[in-house]
Formats: C-alpha cells, sequence, structure tokens
C-alpha cells in the first residue's frame, strides 16, 4: 500500500545505532528556546531551536545555488528545485505525494544564487513519516528521463512568470559578476527541457555532498535532528568553492512596450566581513527600503529624491564573499531613464546623519526580529545560517549586532559607494536609459 510506513521506525533505528546516548544533554536542554549547534565530523552543521514549537519542521539545506552552475550544466539548480518530490531511490513520486498528504504535511524546496533548501513540514506525532520522505527527496534522486520531461513545462512556466523588476536584478548580477554569482536563478527559456539524467547526477554529486550541506529544525529536539542527520549516510567531497569578482559592466535585454526597470549597484561586503555587511544593510534602510505604510511614500534618504514618477527602493544583496548595493526604479519607460540619473547622483553623494542611522537600525531590527518570529522562516534562517557560516546567530546576538552599528560606520560604507564603480542591469523599453559609459 503507498500509504505504509517503514516497519522499522527510522528514528528507532536511529536510537539503537546509538545516536540516543546523548539522552541526558537533551533533558538538559529540553524547553530552551536558544539556538542550538553541532557540527559532525563530516563537516554537516545541525542547527535547532524552539523545540516545543506546535509544528515540526526540518530542512536539509545544501550549498548546490546557481553560482554553483558551469556552462556544461547551466540551470542545473533551478530544475533540482522543480524535480524535488520526484521518484527516488527509495519512493516514487506518486508515494511521496500521497503519504505526505495522508499525515498533512508538506514538502518544498527553494532556491538561490547559494543554496538549494528542502523542507517538510508536519505534526509531531508524525515526525517520523516526515523525515522518511524528507531524506528521500533530498538524498535519494534518481532524475528519470521521462519525469525530467514531465516537469519541463513547469520550468517554462517559471520562466514566463518572472516580474520585470526580477529580471532587472537578474541582469544586474550577470553584470557584475558575469559566473558564478552571475549565473541567474532562474533557467534559460532555451535550456528548459535540455538537462540529462546523467548533468544532474552529475550536479548532485558534486554539490550535494556532507561537507556543503546542514540540517535544521524547528518543533524538534537537537539531539533527535542530529541522530537524523547521521543516519542520512551522505558522503564528503573536496570542497571547490566558486569566487565571483565584481564587474563595472551592463547588461540590456531592449524589449518593446512602456515600461521599464533598471537595476543600478555597486560592489558591498559579503557575509565573510560581517561588521560591515550589516553596516551596508543597515544603509539600505536608511536609503529606503519601501514605505511603512500602505500607500505610504518611500521617504528614505535616496528614495525620496526619485519623486513619484517611479516605483523605487534601494537594493542590497549580499553572499558570503560579495555583495552588492544600490538601488532599483521601475515604470513608465520615458521617466526611467532621468530616474537612472538622480538615483545615481544620490548614490554618489549620500549625507547620511545619526538620525537617518537610527532609522535605518530600527528597520533592519523590526524586519529581522518579524522574520525570525514565524517558525517556518525561522526554520529557513536556521538553515541557510549553519550551511553558509557554520554557526548560528540567535535573535538577541543579532539584535546586538545591528545595535552595534555605529553612524560612522554607516558613513565609512556610504562614502565606499561615492567612490565605486557600477553595474547596471535593465530590462525593458531601454530608449530613456543611459548607458553606462555615460555614466560613471
Amino acid at each position: 500500500m503507498a500509504s505504509a510506513v517503514s516497519k522499522t521506525p527510522m528514528l528507532r533505528a536511529a536510537a539503537a545505532r546509538g545516536f540516543a546516548a546523548q539522552a541526558q544533554a537533551a533533558a538538559a536542554s529540553r524547553g530552551s528556546n536558544e539556538a542550538q549547534t553541532t557540527t559532525l565530523p563530516s563537516k554537516l552543521v545541525v542547527a535547532s531551536a524552539e523545540p516545543n514549537a506546535s509544528v515540526a519542521r526540518v530542512s536539509i539545506v545544501f550549498r548546490a545555488g546557481s553560482r554553483n552552475e558551469s556552462a556544461e550544466n547551466r540551470g542545473a539548480s533551478h530544475v533540482l528545485r522543480a524535480a524535488a518530490g520526484l521518484s527516488t531511490k527509495t519512493a516514487t513520486g506518486f508515494g511521496i505525494t500521497r503519504n505526505l498528504q495522508q499525515v498533512g504535511g508538506s514538502l518544498t524546496a527553494t532556491g538561490d544564487r547559494e543554496l538549494i533548501t528542502y523542507t517538510v513540514a508536519v505534526t509531531k506525532n508524525h515526525l517520523e513519516t516526515g523525515l522518511k520522505y524528507l531524506e528521500a527527496a533530498a538524498t535519494g534522486q534518481v532524475f528519470k528521463p521521462w519525469e525530467l520531461a514531465d516537469i519541463t513545462p513547469m520550468i517554462k512556466a517559471d520562466i514566463a512568470r518572472i516580474p520585470v523588476e526580477v529580471q532587472a536584478v537578474e541582469a544586474l548580477h550577470k553584470a557584475a559578476f558575469h559566473t558564478g554569482l552571475g549565473n541567474s536563478v532562474f533557467c534559460s527559456k532555451y535550456l528548459a527541457g535540455k538537462h540529462s539524467s546523467e548533468t544532474m547526477l552529475h550536479y548532485v554529486a558534486a554539490n550535494c555532498t556532507a561537507n556543503r550541506a546542514a540540517v535544521s529544525g524547528v518543533g524538534v529536539d537537537h539531539q533527535l535532528l542530529v541522530g537524523f542527520a547521521q543516519s542520512l549516510g551522505l558522503e564528503s567531497a573536496a570542497a571547490s568553492e566558486n569566487k565571483s569578482n565584481f564587474n563595472s559592466s551592463e547588461v540590456r535585454h531592449e524589449r518593446g512596450g512602456s515600461r521599464a526597470a533598471v537595476a543600478v549597484a555597486t560592489q558591498a561586503a559579503g557575509w565573510n566581513n560581517l561588521k560591515e555587511c550589516i553596516a551596508y544593510t543597515v544603509l539600505q534602510f536608511a536609503c529606503g527600503a519601501g514605505p511603512v505604510a500602505k500607500r505610504g511614500a518611500n521617504n528614505g534618504v535616496l528614495t525620496k529624491q526619485f519623486g513619484g514618477s517611479v516605483a523605487a527602493s534601494a537594493l542590497c544583496s549580499t553572499y558570503t564573499d560579495n555583495g552588492l548595493i544600490g538601488f532599483i526604479v521601475s515604470g513608465n519607460a520615458k521617466d526611467v531613464g532621468q530616474a537612472v540619473e538622480t538615483g545615481i547622483k544620490g548614490l554618489k553623494s549620500l549625507n547620511v546623519s545619526d538620525a537617518d542611522v537610527a532609522r535605518g537600525k530600527a528597520g533592519v531590527l523590526t524586519w529581522l526580529l518579524d522574520y525570525l518570529e514565524t517558525h517556518s522562516t525561522l526554520a529557513f534562517d536556521l538553515g541557510e545560517q549553519a550551511a553558509l557560516l557554520g554557526q548560528v546567530y540567535g535573535k538577541a546576538e543579532i539584535a546586538a549586532l545591528v545595535n552595534g552599528v555605529s553612524s560612522g560606520d554607516v558613513q565609512a560604507v556610504a562614502r565606499k559607494i561615492a567612490s565605486g564603480k557600477l553595474a547596471i542591469g535593465a530590462v525593458g523599453n531601454l530608449s530613456s536609459v543611459p548607458y553606462l559609459c555615460n555614466l560613471n
């Protein structure tokens, strides 16, 4: 029967293999809402928090995002996301769907430039079933050719739904980094349906390894999660990180119509320089990361200069070793060109006061603490930190880091922006948008 579960419960078997030897430590930590981390000998990092949450959420995270693609497998990370839930070595796609539906659970796969995350959410009394099919989906892919063909329409639909503003940000990354971080999180339309089983299996073997992985959980006992991580049987492989250097260039996608979107940025710090990275994030909120009230004005230091003719927002994208800081504008094609010039002048002459910094810090804290308040996003954040940083910062530590940023720190990164070179990504009717050579 499709609904049958293993006759030897996985968690009981894990305990029998000795993973319950740390039960005393688990009892001591039970009830604590502080984040806990454990690094296994294989370098896989396990992180957990909120063990008393009513719903158990567990993620398996791999550093297998689009930055790891090469010319031979471009778009593989998008296919990997779309293929979550297909047949595996131990379960069919129908079996995964049917069994999770029967226990009211869900399985999702998300991805970005650095990570692919598989997450299962189930009530605690069905955790065993959830973990069984999470393991199957994340570590047992087989990529049957006919199933890959079946998901091609889904991939093409994803591509067709990309908003023009997101396309501009993707073009900005291509202009700024060319390869690595410049690889789009979306498969190119001409490559949809072109990825073979061999290509996908090779991509998984190279990137979904123990030393590039993390397991995170919310509503799950930490030692139980450690046992689950040890039972995955993932192997380590030679680490190969795809470094990305910033470039000053532009990517323009000329199209018809009456709208345009343009993203402009210069280099920012990555998470390997945590203090400066947080300073850039504070600066983003001080510049204007969006209105704080419905239909309100976006009155940041930078965005207030645009007026009401276009939609505009400060932009800050940070990664392990690099980042981008700038702005994005979209609107009527005839207004966007002038807005780009206005925004660049504003970037080159940023004047950030102590009050602006205080407002920026308050905005960052509100956004971060609200983000971490929801268990679904907390589970994702734990996995992201564990996979990329090898450790986890709790809410109190994050608040302390943000509060530790001084006005001088933010003003220092603002001066770096003023002297930095620019990269531009533009999509739409670009008749009014100036070229980069006329702006630097």
